[in-house]
């Protein structure tokens, strides 16, 4: 009936959400927030510092394991998070190269003379 395209499916649907997340500039998550500001402020490409970041993250979540609990938590920090810490990434560089249309929509602005003869139109038509 349904059909699952496994994890690689939905954290390629996450990575186009941040893709345009980031490409309109409203960035909700802290996960995606950190890597614009470093990427601003650095002026290295989100997609690379979003790897960099992501894979800080999970490495400092290992380090944490070994602290607290003696030995790596796989239910934690499982198979799962390992592949997206650089996947995710990986594919939102390549999302961006495809939402050249989405930067031209965002840039859309309708002129003052198209509201002017749309409002000439709506009073004249009665």
């Amino acid at each position: 009936m349904g059909e699952s395209h496994g994890p690689t499916g939905r954290i390629t649907i996450l990575a186009a959400g941040i893709a345009l997340e980031v490409r309109c500039g409203s960035v909700t998550m802290p996960g995606e927030g950190f890597p614009v500001a470093i990427s601003k402020v650095t002026g290295i490409e989100f997609p690379k510092v979003k790897i960099v970041v992501d894979v800080s993250l999970v490495l400092l979540g290992i380090v944490f394991c070994y602290i607290f609990f003696g030995k790596w938590q796989w239910h934690i920090i499982g198979v799962g998070t390992l592949f997206a810490m650089y996947y995710v990434g990986w594919a939102v560089r390549i999302a961006s190269h495809h939402l050249k249309w989405f930067d031209r929509l965002l840039k859309y602005r309708p002129g003052f003379r198209r509201y002017i003869y749309g409002l000439a139109r709506y009073i004249y038509r009665k």
